[in-house]
């Protein structure tokens, strides 16, 4: 989980996602697809929601940034959350531009500089016009 700042003025939000095991679709029970759903799609709703209220509140814009893996990378469960993440970052990047708040994601498997200058740009000021992104960042053989 992901606490936002008790003190102060935070204007970005960046969300994670935790990784999860690959259960084939036949296996998965609905506790394993609730859970991924969950961490992967209502948790960083919830989370982005209440940063949103927290700028919207201040007058002040700011910047949401998802990361997580893309839909095709492994199960089921992951795909619909990878899958309703990208609608959720759309929609809301949209509907928070007229407050000031950019929403984007990064869709990858790498943890490296290449991802790390990603994400820096995107909540930078530099990407001040990017909002509803949803970039895939990943090595195709």
């Amino acid at each position: 989980g992901a606490t936002l700042l008790q003190e102060g003025e935070a204007d970005i939000f960046v969300h994670i996602a935790p990784a999860t095991s690959h259960v084939p679709a036949h296996e998965q029970s609905h506790e394993d697809w609730r859970r991924t759903l969950d961490a992967g799609l209502d948790q960083r709703f919830l989370q982005a929601s209440e940063f949103a209220k927290q700028c919207q509140a201040r007058g002040q814009g700011g910047a949401i940034l998802f990361v997580g893996a893309p839909e095709q990378s492994a199960g089921v469960d992951q795909a619909a959350a990878a899958g309703g993440l990208g609608n959720l970052t759309k929609t809301l990047g949209v509907e928070w531009a007229r407050d000031g708040i950019r929403v984007n994601s990064i869709l990858t498997h790498r943890n490296d500089d290449t991802v790390g200058n990603l994400a820096a740009y995107l909540v930078s000021d530099y990407a001040a016009y990017v909002t509803g992104a949803v970039m895939g960042v990943d090595e195709h053989d």
